[in-house]
């Protein structure tokens, strides 16, 4: 005697039952009214589901109420707006560190031009000293050359 297994049995049989069912399945598949009337069905479905569209957007203009393409705008518009604020943002951040550079580079120039000064200053202050005390060497020699012009002229009388 053979043993069977329970198993094996309720294998045999799911097997038995999934080849039916399958088969079931194609021909319900390929089966073209079938398949006409479900075509039909999607078709009249799919223009009612237009016309209900239609009719909550025109419902929605009245009541003045946003729709989902009213919303998925403003969100649109929204991130738009965010990434060119994050675009100024960032110009505004290099305008900012141009300005730090031009306001230190400025004044590394007015340092220069102050200390240029100073030295400008002093080289006046020097030639203005000089240019007195030519001044005065130059009045010495006016009055050691009229000193000198009389004394040329004094000889000259004495010997006449």
């Amino acid at each position: 005697m053979s043993e069977t297994n329970p198993y094996d049995s309720l294998r045999q049989i799911s097997e038995m039952w999934e080849k039916g069912l399958n088969g079931l399945l194609f021909q319900t598949i390929n089966y073209n009214p079938l398949i006409q009337v479900t075509k039909m069905g999607i078709d009249a479905n799919s223009r009612y589901i237009e016309m209900l569209k239609r009719n909550r957007e025109l419902m929605a203009s009245y009541m003045n109420l946003p729709t989902k393409n009213d919303v998925a705008n403003a969100v649109k518009q929204t991130m738009q707006a965010e990434e060119k604020i994050d675009i100024l943002e960032e110009q505004i951040w290099n305008l900012q560190d141009s300005f730090t550079l031009a306001t230190q580079e400025q004044n590394k120039v007015l340092e220069e031009i102050l200390e240029f000064t100073k030295h400008i200053h002093l080289e006046w202050q020097k030639a203005s000293e000089e240019l007195a005390a030519l001044s005065d060497l130059k009045s010495e020699f006016e009055v050691m050359k009229k000193l000198l012009q009389q004394d040329k002229k004094e000889p000259v009388l004495a010997a006449k």
